[in-house]
């Protein structure tokens, strides 16, 4: 018996052994699908490593993950050993007032591997593998502190593979360049990246939910098919619980999948606010564009009131401390008397204001009671934050309170001189929209390129994936200082094409009225219950349809030579519709349209010629 006693208890030792093995080697979460996975690994020295894997592709080879603090005592970059994984599923559902869709399906898998140093300090490892990606971030608890020296992610790509990159800039408004990734040199790069794998693969990769540490961004490095993590600014300082931005993977064969992504969101926490009644997106004029003075001038900026009115449109962005100054904060509008006069008489027409200031002024409590308090007092409902052009710590937290404070005042908010989004307005649904995009402002610097039809055909793949895109779009007029190349009928489809809360038309009210399109541009939506995508490749053309209610807008936008697009219309309920399809007019493709009508229900294939850089739209109701 004694025998048998040992043998048993030898065998449950090795099953036990062999478990705990078997655990070790399973570092994996794979997406509901099972067509997504993230695996970790540790190699002999105890370094950490990651790769992703999609759809039978590597999306990412093996790469280096890790950590080093200050403190030696907090290094994770080797010496690793595997402590315990806890396993969850994330499954819910939110709605927000702006975005792509309405109804939000947050549905994860998520494994938090732990891993203690030699010093028997912990790194937690958070992974999620949803159907369109996989994310990981990084937890540190320390009860003393925590000063962060380096991030050791790399990320490594296959070879030959095309990208679509902007060589980094802190305010973001740079060209997405489409480089075969092998060949790009030693440089700091911008997210989003998009990818294209194998020709037939694709991956955008980005960051999510920063909001107290530093935004980061990418660079390129010399050994091998790589780029690594690279933080604007060297050791900063969290409290006893950091946890790193989202290293964030869209991923599908489908490029729809990436146009059609809220990952970024789902990666954020939820709302902090309840009773979202208030939050108003819509469509905005911008007086600003036709006339650097415009907000001087009552009259002037009632003419805008005016045209918003007369377009259906719900706003205004009147820059309030630009009374006085094109560019910069001036003190003026703080003594000037007509102010109230004019958001009284933006009431009466049903148009609401939101105003514009610098982060200068807002950068303290005090600046932000006093701004919030005097726009609440004229009736000023939201705000454009500007110049703030970093990713480093001060300028994250900056952003944090002024969305919070505007929260708490029942304020909208927009960023300008901005980083690209990173989810936050699933956190604050009170933000409507962000620049970090080369846009239509650019029509105005004499000496500046233009907003070209390649780029334009690459954003909805790549920055307007993210989040909301304050590009101010649909500038029918030719300015002199930077002609554009895009034809009237593409800028009217960017109204479409482009995604953010406040959709922003730059143009001057004549530009508007006078357009053949003007009965289309009356109906615009900001916010959208749902959208497809229907064909496209980035920086050569896309399509898309978006849904608000039972309306269907139907837009695409071309680069380079004239393309046919057939649309299957299966997304529409039964019934006959009569429908007004905005082309370019042939020989007039700068300043005018044609607007042909047909007959199509569910079952027809609408076939749409798009002229050389430009575009069609067409609504279906």
């Amino acid at each position: 018996m004694r025998s048998m006693r040992f043998i048993l208890s030898v065998v449950a030792a090795v099953l036990l052994l062999t478990l705990g093995a078997s655990c070790t080697r399973n570092l994996k979460v794979t997406s509901p699908d099972k067509q997504n996975s993230i695996s970790l690994e540790l190699n002999e020295k105890g370094t950490l490593y990651y790769s992703v894997l999609s759809h039978g592709t590597d999306a990412i080879m093996q790469s280096m993950m890790g950590m080093e603090l200050t403190d030696s005592l907090f290094d994770f970059n080797s010496g690793l050993s595997h402590e315990r994984t806890v396993r969850s599923v994330i499954d819910e559902t939110y709605s927000l007032p702006t975005g792509k869709t309405s109804v939000y399906i947050n549905k994860a898998n998520e494994a938090v591997f732990s891993f203690k140093n030699r010093h028997g300090k912990i790194l937690q490892v958070v992974c999620r593998a949803y159907d369109d990606g996989v994310a990981f971030r990084y937890v540190i608890v320390s009860s003393s502190g925590i000063t962060v020296r380096k991030e050791l992610t790399r990320f490594g790509m296959p070879l030959n593979t095309m990208s679509w990159i902007m060589d980094y800039v802190p305010h973001y408004e740079n060209i997405y360049q489409e480089r075969l990734f092998d060949t790009i040199g030693i440089k700091a790069l911008s997210f989003p990246a998009l990818m294209h794998i194998d020709n037939n693969f694709w991956l955008l990769l980005t960051e999510a939910s920063v909001y107290n540490q530093p935004a980061c961004h990418l660079k390129k490095i010399a050994t091998g098919n790589e780029m690594e993590i690279e933080l604007p600014e060297e050791n900063y300082s969290m409290e006893s619980v950091w946890e790193s931005p989202w290293r964030t993977f869209i991923l599908g064969t489908d490029i729809g999948t990436i146009t059609g992504s809220i990952m970024v969101e789902n990666l954020n926490p939820p709302s902090v606010i309840s009773d979202m009644s208030w939050i108003k997106p819509g469509v905005a004029v911008f007086p600003w564009w036709g006339n650097w003075m415009a907000n001087s001038y009552i009259d002037t900026l009632k003419m805008y009131v005016d045209l918003a009115a007369e377009m259906n449109w719900e706003w205004i962005e009147f820059d309030v401390s630009l009374v006085g100054s094109p560019f910069r904060t001036s003190k003026l509008w703080e003594t000037t008397d007509w102010l109230p006069e004019f958001t009284s008489y933006a009431r009466l027409k049903n148009i609401s204001v939101y105003g514009w200031d610098e982060i200068n002024i807002l950068k303290t409590p005090e600046g932000r009671d006093h701004i919030y308090g005097r726009y609440l007092d004229l009736g000023i409902e939201g705000i454009k934050i500007d110049y703030i052009d970093s990713d480093k710590q001060y300028a994250m937290q900056f952003r944090n309170y002024a969305m919070k404070d505007a929260a708490e005042r029942n304020l909208m908010v927009s960023f300008h001189g901005e980083t690209m989004p990173r989810g936050q307005r699933r956190t604050y649904p009170n933000v409507m929209t962000l620049e970090a995009v080369m846009g239509a402002e650019y029509y105005t610097f004499k000496g500046n390129h233009s907003p070209s039809p390649e780029q334009n055909c690459t954003l909805p793949f790549t920055r307007n994936v993210v989040g909301p895109m304050d590009y101010t779009p649909v500038t029918f007029t030719i300015r002199p200082e930077v002609p554009r190349t895009t034809t009237y009928a593409h800028e009217l489809a960017l109204s479409v094409i482009i995604e953010s809360g406040w959709l922003v038309m730059a143009d001057r009210p004549d530009a508007y009225l006078n357009s053949p399109a003007r009965n289309f541009l009356k109906k615009l939506e900001s916010a959208w219950d749902e959208t497809r995508f229907i064909d496209g490749y980035p920086g050569d053309y896309i399509c898309l349809a978006r849904r608000k209610g039972d309306k269907w807008f139907v837009a695409g936008i071309n680069s380079g030579e004239k393309r046919e697009i057939d649309i299957n219309l299966g997304f529409m309920k039964d019934g006959k519709y009569e429908i007004e399809i905005f082309e370019d007019k042939p020989g007039e493709e700068m300043t005018n349209l044609r607007i042909r009508k047909e007959i199509v229900t569910k079952d027809s294939t609408l076939h749409v010629t798009i002229s050389a850089n430009g575009g069609f739209c067409t609504l279906i109701e």
